[in-house]
């Protein structure tokens, strides 16, 4: 017969151990005690998750206590004083206490007997810390403790229909019309239904949980290769400063159409470009364009998507407008700058917090006057004068303020993101709040 010891005290595995079947118990101790640092006054053996009794099996011979070939043994410490041992079963101090007191005499039982702690410090780590706080010691070595205050398992359930440590079970269902508990209960029902809304929603639908990158198109305007942002929820077509500099449009700017542009946030409008062709495959599509200091360089909104009747084709993934037919680009084409996504974790108590976003809302664009003096102004229309005095020098109408305003900052947050992402968003679209939304919800 060949045996494998492993010494979980020193942590050396030894073996094969030969002997034959007729081996007495008393002589493979004193093999292990001679080769295997086996100490039989502070080690136990073990077999199949069973102690051998050294004591009165010592004559018996290894086949007969049920060792075979290939068989592996264990050698640990001794353990011989646990919970049980102290408040032993049918005992006066084992009935009349409740769970958590059977479970912090048991911790004050440890406080005073040192030997029995450092043998079970031995055992489990960080315990002589543990000890000193009875919650964390509750916590943490109560289920323990307490499966060894019922041997046969028949009166303490392992597990609960909540999956909460069953002293927090206990304590609930001892009073469960208390008006905490009731919450309590009422909170870890609601959760039962979320966890089985999650595993349906990872089983049936696990696309949901997939990242959906934005849509995007290849254009061109005055030559410029240009990766334009389809957003179905804006109002107006949006042009960057630096996109107008790069097309040469820059001189197209019509700077008396300043103003606000409002949604979750305030962005300056530094003026409008009136007219410009844009190419989308091989047609030319005249558009408008309104010119924010942003670092998205196209967002094509609302206005022309109506304007042009096109059409957002997701089964086909193409962008139909104008009578042609663009493709809209994959992940790998997107803007890297844009590329990146807000994750959104099981853990992420802000979700709670979501409020639908504001719609986007241009105000106060004002309709320029001619400037023949003999023409009536439009009526409902400020005046060029007043435009100058409700929004300052346009010369200062491009610059975002800093820092971000903690308003705008707390109404993206409230869209389940955190604080850094929000920061972080406004960097990249140069505080503008309505594209820094749509970016962190790519």
């Amino acid at each position: 017969m060949r045996l494998t010891v492993s010494n979980e005290i020193t942590g050396q595995l030894y073996g094969p151990v030969e002997l034959s079947d007729d081996t007495d118990l008393a002589d493979l101790v004193a093999l292990l005690e001679l080769d295997c640092q086996f100490d039989s006054s502070k080690n136990d053996i073990y077999h199949q998750m069973n102690v051998l009794d050294l004591k009165n099996d010592s004559e018996r011979s290894v086949q007969d206590i049920g060792l075979k070939d290939n068989d592996l043994l264990l050698i640990k410490n001794k353990f011989n004083r646990g919970p049980q041992n102290l408040f032993p079963i049918g005992s006066e101090s084992n009935t009349n206490l409740t769970d958590e007191q059977y479970v912090e005499q048991f911790r004050h039982e440890l406080q005073r007997n040192q030997p029995l702690r450092q043998q079970l410090a031995e055992q489990i780590p960080g315990l002589n810390e543990t000890i000193e706080n009875p919650q964390t010691f509750s916590d943490s070595l109560g289920p323990s403790i307490l499966q060894r205050r019922y041997p046969n398992m028949l009166n303490y359930p392992q597990t609960n229909p909540f999956n909460i440590p069953q002293q927090e079970y206990m304590k609930l269902m001892r009073d469960p019309d208390l008006p905490e508990n009731k919450n309590r209960i009422a909170e870890l029902i609601d959760q039962q239904v979320i966890d089985e809304q999650l595993r349906n929603a990872y089983e049936y639908t696990p696309e949901v949980f997939t990242t959906v990158t934005m849509l995007y198109i290849n254009l061109e305007i005055n030559g410029t290769p240009v990766k334009a942002f389809v957003d179905t929820g804006a109002q107006m077509t949006i042009m960057s400063t630096g996109l107008a500099e790069r097309t040469g449009l820059t001189k197209l700017i019509d700077k008396r159409f300043i103003g606000e542009a409002r949604g979750v946030g305030v962005g300056q409008i530094i003026g409008r470009i009136h007219q410009a062709l844009i190419k989308i495959e091989s047609q030319f599509i005249p558009s408008s364009f309104v010119v924010l200091d942003t670092q998205i360089d196209l967002l094509i909104g609302l206005d022309m998507l109506k304007r042009h009747q096109a059409c957002v084709d997701l089964r086909r993934n193409v962008l139909k407008i104008a009578d042609t037919e663009t493709a809209f680009l994959g992940e790998a084409d997107i803007p890297k700058e844009f590329g990146s996504s807000a994750t959104l974790t099981e853990s992420n108590p802000s979700s709670n917090n979501w409020k639908p976003n504001e719609p986007n809302n241009f105000k106060n664009i004002p309709v320029p006057q001619m400037m023949d003096s003999s023409r009536t102004p439009f009526a409902g229309h400020p005046q060029p004068q007043q435009t100058n005095q409700q929004f300052g020098n346009n010369n200062n109408t491009s610059s975002v303020p800093q820092p971000y305003p903690p308003k705008v900052i707390q109404q993206l947050m409230d869209l389940g993101f955190s604080r850094t992402e929000v920061i972080k968003a406004l960097n990249m679209t140069g505080g503008n709040p309505e594209f820094a939304a749509s970016l962190l919800f790519q």
